[in-house]
């Protein structure tokens, strides 16, 4: 399975597709700190809302087909297990090279932007820091998230598409949909289901590190309710899955 992980990462990062991408998100950060030159606060807001909402999108969608769709489309998932690697190994493989690649895109990325903000002074000070590389680290939870969850839908269907549709619209649609909701009709259903649902945890892990409070609980949830959860049911899905070879 080592050497799967490998020669998956090592596939993944020949490809000019994910480096394009790679590069287009960074490109993005130059311009966000470009555009808010006014002031640190301006700037934060800025650099934080192209982290969050258009950089991770594309950023994480990208991933996401970099590690699933090849293997679905090309078929090789087949030919992996009929050499005699499980089911539930391939999957756990398929999963590691999620995480291993969004922490290194991630770091990359958080590096780029360290350096960005030293190059152009932006002047910000540790509470503005604290709060970009909080950012970061629960946008790349986030995309972990997200794409193990859609990942549920692409072992069901075998349609990358379909899959690809899900993970979209879990980033763009769904939670602005219940917060839309629950803004609009603040009952107490709604309230709960908003604060509970995966996002939801994002933002009050968010809430946590920058307050200086403990969010180890939170962070433990959503690595064991959300992501293993998906993971699980992943397995579970797949293991009677009818593959065509």
């Amino acid at each position: 399975m080592r050497n799967l992980i490998v020669s998956d990462i090592l596939r993944i990062l020949k490809k000019k597709t994910y480096w394009i991408v790679l590069g287009i998100v960074l490109l993005l950060s130059v311009v966000s700190i470009l555009q808010s030159r006014t002031s640190v606060f301006t700037n934060i807001i800025s650099q934080r809302t192209n982290i969050q909402n258009t950089g991770s999108v594309i950023l994480g969608i990208c991933i996401f087909l970099s590690v699933y769709a090849d293997e679905f489309s090309s078929r090789s998932m087949q030919c992996i297990i009929g050499r005699g690697l499980s089911r539930s190994k391939l999957q756990i493989a398929k999963f590691l090279d999620c995480v291993i690649l969004t922490i290194n895109s991630y770091v990359l990325w958080a590096i780029w932007v360290m350096l960005l903000n030293l190059i152009f002074r932006t002047n910000m000070g540790s509470f503005e820091t604290t709060v970009l590389y909080t950012t970061f680290f629960t946008s790349a939870l986030q995309a972990i998230s997200y794409a193990t969850i859609s990942a549920i839908f692409l072992y069901k269907s075998s349609n990358v598409a379909a899959a690809t549709v899900i993970e979209i619209l879990f980033y763009i649609v769904f939670y602005t949909f219940i917060h839309m909701i629950s803004s609009s009709a603040p009952l107490a259903p709604l309230i709960i289901l908003e604060r509970n649902s995966l996002t939801g945890k994002l933002n009050s892990i968010y809430t946590s590190i920058i307050l200086g409070q403990s969010s180890i609980g939170l962070i433990a949830n959503v690595i064991i309710v959300f992501v293993g959860g998906a993971l699980i049911i992943s397995i579970l899905i797949f293991r009677k899955k009818e593959l065509e070879f």
